[in-house]
């Protein structure tokens, strides 16, 4: 009885969200723990409910449909948390990381889509708990995810377009036009091409948190700053203490700071408060941004 109330609960929801003029927004059944936007789609990843937990669905903009993607890890609350820490979206597939442990935690790497949404599982590592991640994944027109210092690099289709051993262990990654940029722990950034080819490598002064490839070069956090690499000089923007680069363009930067997204111009480096939310991610003009069981389309600035 109680699974029917929560899936009549859920359909509820998803018409509400759909009625006439109201695409805009979707309702999760739980807190938002992680969202990705690939084309018409987005991807959202929502925690513990009633009577499921830790759950994959994918937003189709186009028909409206929500797809509930499959589980197959359990729900048991354990000492040092079980959740997903990292969801990537391209075309109809999902890649996604999940944790669950007290001491020691089991890290398992899924993906799916919405016409074969039963997960399969890529890897499996443990490690002990309050240690980073083994896995890092970036989104894009491919899928690349590394474990360890080895990168590999899904199509859409599910098939492997190439892998690749960093120099260090790998700390951030992002795909853009068929190539793939690779942060790793020595300070460096090494940009691939569709084929695995090293197409350049550029070192930073301090340790690399984050990456975005754009059109207008590469735009990468160390510390508190933020620096563009491209065709032209190389430029530099100080983020505030706490914020954490999520999604850019040539233009801007959207990053997550106590609870809001904000955007940085990187034309006149104006800052804007975008929406309340804990996670964004950009497509084209849109950004997708969760907040609480609410995932916001907007227009981007």
């Amino acid at each position: 009885m109680r699974a029917l109330i929560a899936t009549l609960a859920l359909l509820a929801l998803t018409a509400t969200a759909f009625a006439a003029g109201s695409a805009r927004t979707v309702t999760a059944p739980a807190p938002l723990l992680a969202v990705a936007f690939d084309g018409n789609r987005v991807a959202f990843a929502s925690g513990f409910e009633p009577t499921d937990c830790n759950r994959v669905r994918v937003w189709n903009l186009s028909t409206r449909a929500v797809t509930k993607l499959g589980r197959r890890t359990h729900c048991e609350h354990t000492s040092t948390g079980n959740s997903i820490a990292q969801l990537s979206l391209a075309g109809a597939r999902a890649l996604w990381v999940a944790y669950i442990g007290g001491n020691t935690r089991e890290w398992t790497l899924w993906t799916a889509t919405t016409s074969k949404p039963s997960p399969v599982r890529l890897r499996f590592a443990t490690n002990d708990a309050g240690d980073p991640s083994p896995f890092v994944i970036g989104s894009g027109d491919v899928l690349p995810y590394s474990v360890d210092r080895t990168i590999f690099v899904l199509r859409a289709n599910g098939s492997r377009a190439f892998s690749w051993l960093a120099p260090d262990q790998v700390v951030g990654l992002s795909a853009r036009a068929g190539e793939v940029a690779v942060a790793s722990d020595d300070r460096t950034v090494t940009i691939l091409d569709a084929r695995g080819k090293v197409l350049r490598q550029e070192v930073y002064d301090t340790f690399v948190s984050a990456v975005q490839l754009t059109s207008g070069g590469i735009l990468v956090q160390h510390r508190s700053s933020l620096e563009r690499r491209g065709p032209g000089p190389a430029e530099e923007w100080t983020f505030p203490q706490g914020a954490i680069l999520a999604a850019a363009t040539a233009t801007r930067a959207y990053y997550v700071l106590r609870g809001s997204v904000y955007s940085l111009s990187l034309t006149d480096s104006s800052t804007q408060i975008v929406s309340r939310g804990t996670a964004v991610a950009l497509e084209g003009p849109r950004i997708a941004v969760a907040d609480g069981r609410v995932v916001r389309l907007l227009s981007a600035s």
